[in-house]
């Protein structure tokens, strides 16, 4: 998530009835605003939506009867219904366009609680782990023949897998707390998996970040419950305020702690594995076993198996389902391994994060841990890049550092890699000139066993092929030497 995000939706929200006959989406290729208006047009809608740029995810929306424009122009605003945005895109053609013709425009998180209209939503949210915990929870109840909606903020496959319209009354979604949108939803049941410092654009403190979760706690239905990880102290903080401020709410606490009502015991991580026993509140062990090697998958599995059973499910069938979840794009995904290099791609900009992946990554190393990283926003690497910069230094041993990813802010400090560059050990990093280039630095010093991430929420996801190619390349060579 980059720093273009600089607002509160909420505030002088459109608050008149949505009509969502013939929306027009400003941004439409995100991954959230593409599953969102495919759901509408599988609904009938009549859907259109504008990007800057083509991507597989438009080429999806074209198939399913989306009308997608490059470029955004005030002239498609006419004859819609409505304009729906994200608040990266506020200040849009399109967006600035409707709002002088007095068309409605429309927050991305308003048009998903329309949607929910009439069902139970699950809405997940979190400063991490949001993506593989709904994820894993929608593969759930999938699995189980629930057939729920859900719209995921990352593809579980090709793309457009983030999104689905299920058959029944159930439906999972993200709830994105980035600039406060979370506040325009009313769950049933809401999961909080974490609370940490982030988005330093959009909020002054950390006291700020817990207010935003505990009034988004407070927006769950009446006799709902509320899904918190007992093992972050920022969550069971804003819990133990939601609780006192609704009684009504059931709070069911997941994780490690000797508090949680969902206990993960036992935890282990080897290889391609990562594996827990999991004691239910009435005493019943599971054994969870997923194929990979990110142990902090293991929380997300919990959060899941604890809203699963939340919803009546038999814990035995929810672990056996959940085991069978192949993850989240871009969340610690195993791109392929060639010449014995393992090459994994990860969203991670967050120092939580990115501690967590590389942890990750060594566990799953037989040799070295090199890192082609991405800088995420200006103002996240402005408050985090000392703290970026040490984790780097102490969990890989190589580091290709690349240029700060995000729309540079009018009016704000612009940053750039030097903090996270002073850090660094001296021979241990290079700033390489594009993804040809980082391709032939790992190709030449990589060997069997290593392991390659690229990490960042940019760009830098496009490094893989190339270095897999350069390593194909490599491997091939040597074969025929």
């Amino acid at each position: 998530m980059t720093d273009t995000i600089t607002g509160n939706p909420t505030i002088e929200a459109y608050t008149g009835p949505i009509d969502l006959s013939r929306p027009h989406f400003v941004g439409v290729g995100g991954c959230a605003m593409s599953g969102l208006a495919r759901l509408l047009a599988e609904l009938g809608h009549e859907v259109s939506g504008s990007d800057l740029h083509d991507s597989a995810a438009l080429a999806a929306l074209r198939a399913a009867g989306v009308r997608v424009q490059i470029g955004h122009d005030a002239a498609r605003v006419e004859g819609v219904s409505c304009v729906v945005y994200t608040t990266v895109a506020q200040n849009a053609a399109e967006v600035r366009a409707a709002r002088i013709a007095g068309i409605p425009v429309v927050h991305r998180a308003q048009v998903l609680d329309a949607l929910a209209a009439g069902r139970r939503l699950v809405a997940v949210s979190g400063s991490h782990g949001k993506s593989t915990t709904a994820g894993m929870l929608a593969h759930v109840l999938r699995a189980l023949g629930q057939d729920p909606t859900y719209l995921i903020g990352a593809d579980l496959t090709g793309a457009g897998s983030g999104a689905h319209l299920g058959a029944s009354g159930l439906m999972v979604a993200e709830a994105d707390e980035s600039d406060r949108s979370f506040h325009f939803l009313s769950p049933s049941i809401a999961v909080i998996t974490n609370v940490t410092d982030d988005h330093p654009e959009n909020f002054a403190s950390h006291a700020d970040v817990l207010r935003a979760y505990v009034e988004f706690g407070g927006r769950v239905t009446p006799s709902g419950v509320l899904v918190v990880n007992a093992d972050c102290v920022g969550a069971t903080v804003a819990a133990d305020v939601i609780a006192d401020e609704r009684p009504d709410l059931t709070v069911l606490r997941y994780g490690r702690d000797r508090t949680a009502d969902v206990r993960l015991l036992d935890v282990n991580a080897e290889g391609w594995s990562a594996s827990a026993t999991v004691r239910m509140p009435t005493g019943t062990e599971v054994v969870l076993t997923l194929p990979t090697p990110a142990a902090h998958h293991l929380d997300n599995a919990a959060a899941a198996v604890a809203c699963a059973a939340t919803l009546g499910l038999d814990p035995v069938e929810v672990a056996g389902a959940a085991c069978t979840f192949g993850g989240v794009r871009r969340r610690f995904e195993h791109i392929d391994t060639r010449a014995g290099v393992t090459v994994i791609d990860s969203y991670a900009d967050h120092p939580n994060e990115i501690a967590a992946d590389l942890d990750a990554a060594r566990t799953l190393a037989r040799g070295r841990v090199f890192v082609v990283f991405q800088p995420s926003g200006h103002a996240r690497v402005l408050a985090f890049d000392d703290r970026i910069g040490s984790l780097l230094a102490d969990k890989a041993d190589h580091v290709l550092l690349l240029d700060v990813h995000g729309t540079v802010p009018v009016g704000r400090p612009v940053a750039d890699s030097r903090g996270i560059m002073a850090r660094l050990r001296e021979g241990r990093y290079c700033l390489p000139l594009g993804p040809d280039h980082a391709a032939r630095v790992i190709a030449r010093m990589a060997g069997r066993g290593d392991v390659v991430v690229t990490m960042g929420t940019g760009d830098v996801t496009g490094y893989g092929a190339a270095i897999l190619d350069t390593l194909g390349s490599r491997s091939e060579v040597a074969l025929s030497a």
